[in-house]
C-alpha cells in the first residue's frame, strides 16, 4: 500500500478538552493550539527520527518506507497525534507520551520477529506484504448483544430521572 499524503490522507481533529497546561500558566484556548507538526511525516523527519537511535540488526529492525505499511502509518499517526496533545500537558505530558505511547508504539514497529517491518531491511523496504490477521464472520446477532451494543435513551442513568 503506498500512502498519498497530499490527496488522500487528511490529519485526525487535535480538538480536545485539556485544561492546557499544569504549571500555573493561564490555559492557552484549544483554538491556539497549532500542531509542532503538520504531518505524520514532518513529525516522523523533525522529531521521531532523530530522537529515536538504535543499532538495527539483532533485535531491531526498521524499514525506510515506513508509510508504505499500513500499521507503520497508523502506529505513528498515533504517536503524532498522542504527542500534539500531551505537550500541553505540562510536566507530566512528555513522560507520559513515552511511556505510554511512543515506547509501546516503537517496540512493535521495531520488533525483528513480529512486527510489520520484520521483512524489510534498514536500506530497503521488502514490498511482500504480510497476509493480514485470519478472520470468520461473528455468529449472526453477536453485536446485538447488550453488552456489545451502545447504550440507547432507555438505557441512560438520565431516563430513570
Amino acid at each position: 500500500m503506498s500512502a498519498d499524503l497530499d490527496s488522500s490522507w487528511t490529519p485526525p481533529d487535535l480538538e480536545d478538552d485539556a485544561d492546557g497546561l499544569d504549571d500555573g500558566q493561564p490555559a492557552q484556548e484549544e483554538e491556539e493550539r497549532t500542531p509542532a507538526f503538520s504531518t505524520p511525516e514532518e513529525f516522523f523527519t523533525e522529531f521521531l527520527s532523530p530522537h529515536i537511535q538504535r543499532r538495527l540488526g539483532g533485535s531491531y529492525t526498521w524499514c525506510p518506507e515506513w508509510w508504505n505499511h499500513p500499521e507503520g502509518i497508523s502506529r505513528i499517526v498515533a504517536m503524532w497525534t498522542a504527542f500534539e496533545h500531551l505537550r500541553w500537558e505540562g510536566a507530566l505530558g512528555m513522560s507520559t507520551w513515552w511511556l505510554h505511547h511512543a515506547d509501546p508504539h516503537l517496540a512493535v514497529l521495531m520488533s525483528k520477529d513480529g512486527g510489520p517491518f520484520a521483512a524489510c531491511k534498514k536500506d530497503g523496504h521488502n514490498g511482500t506484504a504480510l497476509p493480514p490477521l485470519p478472520h470468520h464472520p461473528a455468529p449472526a446477532g453477536l453485536w446485538e448483544a447488550a453488552g456489545y451494543a451502545e447504550p440507547g435513551p432507555e438505557a441512560s442513568p438520565e431516563a430513570d430521572s
